[in-house]
């Protein structure tokens, strides 16, 4: 069976998060459901997989079952707010702090919404206070992918050559590296801008025209049509090229020589190639 994966990866903009390691975890969770799903599955119509955005808000303070205030991370909304250790909570907005119901309390901290603000009453040496925050959210990005069966890869493979190996610009890579999509226009001076994601090679060495699909709004081009740039690079059996346009953030206003930016490889992968 042949089949190949093509994929929708939603963007989905991610708020005061650690975005690299969420955005990469999210879509090699994608990439290992969907292999799984086009090995085993017979159908012949697509599946489609997908998983929504989550967004969660962490607090950043520590506290005992009675409600007191054990630790406040440095940096975080509760730090910000003023919150310290030693603090007695009485309640979160209209919902009572209840002793021995924090998981409860913490709950509904969980549920507030990016950019809400919200009061947090506190106990601290006989004196009531009220101290004021606004929630900032993390956001896992979502995904959908749609496997999809018989779909026959792009090959500039002889069928003498048996030794082959792939260059691919399907997966979406990591843009909080700086790393953004690409797609191929030439192989070693043929034109070779198709709709397939993958394109099979005998194993040797290329020169490689890529186009940046760079969507960051600083970047600065010139006008009319922008010129590809290469790379050279030698293609080993059974491997896997994951291209990419690196983006130079310090060069963002050359768009001259188109200096802002140039193709990479940001991951070899191990994947069998046979020549038909």
């Amino acid at each position: 069976m042949r089949w190949c994966l093509m994929t929708l990866l939603v963007a989905i903009a991610s708020v005061h998060t650690d975005g690299y390691s969420q955005e990469f975890e999210a879509r090699e969770h994608a990439r290992a459901a969907a292999v799984a799903a086009g090995k085993t599955s017979t159908s012949a119509a697509p599946i489609v997989l997908q998983e929504p955005a989550r967004s969660y808000f962490e607090w950043g303070a520590i506290v005992s079952e009675q409600g007191e205030v054990l630790n406040v991370r440095p940096g975080s909304v509760a730090a910000i707010m003023g919150l310290q250790p030693r603090d007695q909570l009485t309640h979160v907005n209209d919902k009572l702090f209840e002793p021995g119901k924090l998981a409860q309390f913490l709950t509904h901290i969980a549920e507030l919404e990016h950019n809400q603000q919200f009061v947090v009453g506190i106990i601290r040496d006989s004196q009531t206070l009220q101290l004021t925050g606004t929630v900032q959210a993390n956001v896992i990005p979502g995904w959908r992918l749609e496997v999809f069966h018989d779909f026959d890869e792009a090959s500039l493979a002889n069928d003498n050559q048996q030794q082959c190996g792939r260059l691919s610009v399907f997966f979406t890579p990591p843009a909080a590296a700086d790393l953004h999509p690409a797609f191929i226009n030439s192989v070693a001076g043929d034109n070779v801008r198709i709709q397939n994601p993958t394109i099979k090679l005998a194993a040797q060495e290329y020169r490689i025209g890529v186009h940046e699909l760079i969507q960051d709004p600083s970047v600065r081009r010139g006008r009319g049509i922008a010129p590809e740039k290469y790379l050279t690079l030698t293609i080993e059996p059974n491997k896997t090229y994951h291209i990419a346009a690196k983006f130079i953030p310090a060069k963002r206003f050359k768009y001259i020589n188109a200096e802002y930016w140039e193709p990479v490889v940001w991951k070899v992968t191990e994947q069998n190639c046979q020549l038909d």
